[in-house]
């Protein structure tokens, strides 16, 4: 089943920090390695999962400090 990316910020479906434009605004300002030819040559849902794994870990981090806002 592919992964469909939802970055709406608040929304309590969302399963993304980024929309797949916008991780790939940032990959295009990288310098060229094996990890951004790998993202070149992977499929949507391939970059759709990568987004999705990254921020089940991100958000399994523990961060030192406090939140700025509530929302």
């Amino acid at each position: 089943m592919a992964v469909v990316i939802n970055a709406t910020v608040g929304s309590a479906s969302a399963n993304s920090y980024l929309t797949l434009a916008d991780a790939q605004a940032i990959v295009d300002g990288f310098v060229e390695d094996a990890d951004i030819t790998a993202w070149a040559s992977a499929t949507t849902d391939q970059k759709n999962r990568a987004l999705y794994t990254a921020t089940q870990r991100l958000d399994r981090e523990r961060f030192l400090g406090a939140r700025s806002t509530d929302t």
